[in-house]
């Protein structure tokens, strides 16, 4: 059987136990060598002895000779014996001397063996005692670790307990921000709702004011058309008969016109009737009033200018009216015109007016490119950044929101909510009525340490006729342009379309004041004056970027000039009936 493999220990106590005993071997056979060169020196000795007395005797027997005496002589025999007597003392004295060397030698051979064991022993203990040295460093090696697990898993233990904690705090912060949202999204939306009420009831009372006019007009005019009914009868017969020989002959200069309508009508699709039941109100009105205006009517001065005062109440403006009539005029003076006619008419004007300024925005690239929505309270500017932050996160922008009306709180909460939907963050102020330029000065820096692709800020609504308020608009523009000349990249006028003509001196003064690059036109679905636009863009030339027809966000559409010329003028209604 192979002999066991001995461990550290055995093998580093187990060597030094063999070095032990080949000490003791080597002091006990220096004893024993000790012992044997006793015995040779005490024999050498006493031979020595013998040699001496032989020696001596020798010497005196010739020495006896020398003198006559002969060596067996009674006188030899006593000095044989005395000398034999100093030999032998001699050799005494000389085995003493040898037995004293050997007992000189036998202790320091003793010496040498007790300090063997000594050492032997010195040796052992200090085995023993490194052995136990190495059991105590093991066992405190081991008890360390113990420690250093057992702190690991209370350190362990109390940053998991603070994560908890910390989770636990975190949940709370967000249900109590959730819950603070809600109250004010809550009182945002009664808010707007009582806001709705009031406008649906002043739209009710100005559409009953309008039906009591229309109703006035219509018996006037009825009593106008009892006088003349058998003059009608003569006429109306005379339009037949032209109206079928335009027919054959093609010769009508609006024979096209409808089909021109039909195709803008398949183009835009889905949007087209929505905008069509959005412009509902402002057309609903206008055509009403048209097709009473022109039955069995010639286009003679008095119909054209009757014709020119109905645009201009219907808010399309002086010179988009006078257009609509001249074109009329070139082609249908003097002859009977049917109100289709008229809405054609209206339709290519109004796309003439509006089709140049079609430019949905574009983005110029700048990093980050900073769009600045300005506008009047309640006019849609915070809903409309809303909507636009949406679709451009939709796209892949990283965007940053400035929630920069720091006077209204209701404002950033909803802003808030826009950004959660859109998962851009919004910048606010620690408190109201806070310095708005300093916060969009802080945007912009973050925007640039960030890296974020849009800026988009939103101001306080401002009365154009509130100088002070104006002033601290311009003072914003002035902060952005110390950051970017070029700056801001995109200054967005949002325009009520309900306020009708008051939007042309909103539209001035903010030109002046922020240097409006385009226009977005809201709340088109809740009011009878859309062709505000139109006299807009006649007066002013503004890009237009965007039409607002709802509150949901597919509701802000790009603006297209020719289906929003079908829809107001009337064509696309009568198309879809």
């Amino acid at each position: 059987m192979a002999e066991k493999k001995k461990g550290f220990f055995g093998r580093l106590f187990g060597g030094r136990k063999k070095e032990e005993k080949a000490a003791e071997d080597v002091a006990n056979e220096a004893a024993k060598r000790a012992e044997a060169q006793a015995r040779v020196d005490t024999e050498m000795a006493a031979k020595m002895a013998a040699i001496n007395a032989a020696a001596l005797k020798a010497a005196r027997e010739n020495d006896l000779r020398e003198a006559g005496i002969e060596p067996e002589s009674e006188d030899t025999s006593a000095i044989e014996e005395e000398e034999r007597k100093r030999a032998e003392e001699q050799a005494r004295r000389d085995v003493e001397a040898a037995k004293k060397l050997a007992e000189e030698k036998r202790a320091k051979e003793l010496e040498a063996k007790r300090l063997a064991q000594e050492q032997a022993a010195f040796k052992k203990a200090e085995s023993e005692r490194l052995e136990r040295e190495a059991k105590q460093a093991a066992q405190l090696e081991d008890k360390l670790k113990a420690e250093e697990a057992k702190r690991k898993r209370e350190e362990e233990a109390r940053i998991k307990a603070a994560a908890d904690s910390k989770e636990k705090e975190r949940l709370k912060l967000e249900a109590e921000a959730a819950e603070k949202a809600a109250k004010e999204n809550a009182e945002i939306e009664r808010q707007a709702a009582r806001e709705e009420a009031e406008r649906l009831a002043e739209l009710e009372r100005r559409k009953e004011e309008a039906i009591r006019e229309a109703a006035r007009q219509a018996e006037e005019e009825a009593k106008a058309r009892a006088v003349k009914e058998a003059e009608d009868a003569r006429i109306a017969a005379e339009l037949e008969a032209k109206r079928a020989e335009e027919q054959v002959t093609g010769d009508s200069a609006y024979s096209t016109q409808p089909v021109k309508a039909k195709e803008v009508k398949e183009r835009e699709g889905g949007f087209l009737s929505r905008i069509t039941r959005g412009l509902s109100k402002s057309t609903s009105q206008m055509s009403k009033s048209m097709a009473e205006m022109f039955t069995k009517r010639k286009l003679d001065d008095e119909a054209l200018e009757d014709l020119e005062d109905l645009l201009i109440a219907a808010d399309l403006g002086v010179g988009p009216a006078s257009k609509v009539s001249q074109k009329l005029a070139k082609d249908r003076f003097d002859k009977q015109v049917t109100d289709t006619e008229i809405k054609i008419a209206l339709a290519d004007v109004i796309s003439e007016i509006l089709t140049p300024l079609e430019k949905p925005m574009t983005l110029t690239g700048a990093k980050p490119e900073i769009i600045l929505f300005v506008g009047v309270n309640g006019s849609g500017k915070t809903t409309t950044l809303g909507k636009m932050a949406k679709k451009y996160a939709d796209q892949g922008k990283k965007i940053l929101i400035v929630a920069g009306d720091t006077f209204r709180a209701a404002a950033d909460a909803q802003l808030k909510i826009w950004g959660e939907r859109a998962g851009a963050p919004v910048m606010s102020a620690q408190k109201d009525g806070a310095d708005a330029a300093g916060l969009v000065y802080d945007a912009i820096e973050r925007a640039k340490s960030e890296n974020y692709d849009l800026l988009m800020i939103d101001t306080a609504g401002r009365l154009q006729n509130r100088t002070e308020l104006m002033d601290e608009l311009a003072k914003i523009v002035r902060i952005i342009k110390k950051h970017d000349e070029t700056a801001p990249h995109h200054s967005i006028l949002v325009l009520d379309a309900t306020v009708g003509q008051n939007a042309l001196v909103q539209t001035e003064a903010f030109a002046k004041t922020a240097g409006v690059t385009g226009l977005v036109m809201t709340k088109l679905d809740g009011t009878a004056k859309g062709g505000v636009l139109v006299a807009l863009s006649d007066k002013f030339g503004l890009p237009i970027h965007a039409i607002g027809i709802g509150e949901r966000i597919e509701d802000l559409e790009n603006f297209s000039a020719p289906v929003f010329a079908a829809a107001l003028s009337g064509v696309a209604a009568e198309l879809e009936v």
